[in-house]
């Protein structure tokens, strides 16, 4: 099958803002973010994305509570013979904390398979990363004609596992995050999911264009600050079309949103397009963040609005981020997402 366009045929996501693409855009175009301390675990005092729908105890696992939702959410009907690809970073780390011995990964995937009644599925485990390069290799295997259609889901949760892990390496924030913010101080974690129903036929209601990965190697944790190897797998995706808006990965750390300024300066010299990232209002959702990116993102470019990049107070030096929405010029957007170890993903993507 030749490098075409794979076909995105229904969306969903699930955050503590909303159980509808439609109801989290409209919360994100309205500046709405979901922080508070989470009531399952001793956050001291850190906030966190949390979703309040998921507490009630150990059993099931808080996984298996986000997934049910999910499927509940779907709005769309999975086709026979449709592969899964499911995404996630810690999976089913409540059980660890509760002391059971599993690989929580596998774990995910299992509960994954049972919920959405599909067997087989692929686990994509790729730091923070995983959402998107789950949806690239599902377009791979699409582009072959190794399968018609792809389920891509994505999904973490908030964690006490997680939390300590950031906060020991200093990444958290203060507060909140502040994305592309010149005073960003750090990160904020959140939980959530996604999905994108993907296929090699048409029509559907948009289009994953183009994706292309790459591995600077610079830094266990931190990315390479010149930006140069996720400059490269922007440019391989736009191929000299330029999107209408850019979803950046956007953490609010110092590392990150330096490396990616610098990246985007590169490509776009003489300016970029308007810039978001999702995390100002969710937190960092892990394994989510890819999927949910590219669900939401199609939403933007239906409505050709960009929302306004909440915990904006004075944007760091050549960021194009604003506190206002802003309307898009054409359909087409640019999602970024980048993980630990150096990972780099890029994906486009048009609305129909």
């Amino acid at each position: 099958m030749s490098e075409s366009s794979v076909h995105i045929l229904g969306t969903a996501a699930v955050t503590p803002l909303g159980s509808t693409v439609r109801d989290n855009c409209d919360a994100l175009l309205a500046g709405h973010r979901c922080f508070a301390p989470p009531r399952h675990f001793d956050s001291r005092g850190r906030l966190l994305g949390v979703d309040p729908e998921l507490d009630g105890g150990a059993e099931p696992s808080r996984m298996e509570r986000l997934l049910c939702k999910l499927a509940g959410a779907l709005g769309f009907s999975i086709p026979a013979g449709t592969r899964l690809f499911a995404a996630t970073t810690v999976g089913t780390i409540d059980l660890l904390e509760q002391g059971r011995e599993l690989d929580t990964a596998q774990e995910f995937l299992r509960l994954a398979e049972r919920i959405f009644h599909i067997p087989d599925g692929i686990l994509v485990s790729a730091a923070c990363a995983s959402g998107q390069t789950a949806a690239a290799l599902a377009m791979r295997e699409l582009r072959h004609g190794f399968c018609r259609h792809a389920l891509v889901i994505g999904a973490d949760i908030a964690s006490e596992f997680v939390t300590t892990g950031f906060a020991a390496l200093g990444a958290l924030s203060h507060t909140a995050c502040r994305p592309y913010d010149r005073d960003r101080d750090g990160l904020t974690l959140g939980e959530g999911a996604a999905a994108l129903l993907l296929s090699s036929e048409g029509p559907g209601c948009g289009k994953l264009v183009a994706a292309a990965e790459n591995c600077d190697a610079a830094h266990i944790t931190s990315p390479d600050l010149t930006g140069g190897r996720l400059a490269a797998v922007c440019r391989r995706v736009l191929d000299g079309d330029p999107p209408g808006a850019v979803i950046g990965h956007g953490t609010g750390t110092v590392y990150n949103d330096q490396a990616e300024i610098a990246a985007l300066g590169t490509v776009f010299p003489e300016g970029m397009p308007p810039l978001f990232s999702l995390k100002g209002n969710l937190g960092h959702t892990l394994g989510a963040t890819g999927v949910l990116q590219l669900a939401l993102g199609l939403e933007f470019a239906r409505r050709r609005l960009l929302p306004p990049q909440a915990g904006l107070v004075s944007p760091m030096p050549g960021a194009d981020v604003s506190k206002k929405s802003r309307s898009l010029e054409k359909g087409r957007i640019l999602s970024l997402n980048v993980g630990f170890g150096g990972l780099n993903s890029a994906v486009v993507l048009e609305s129909v």
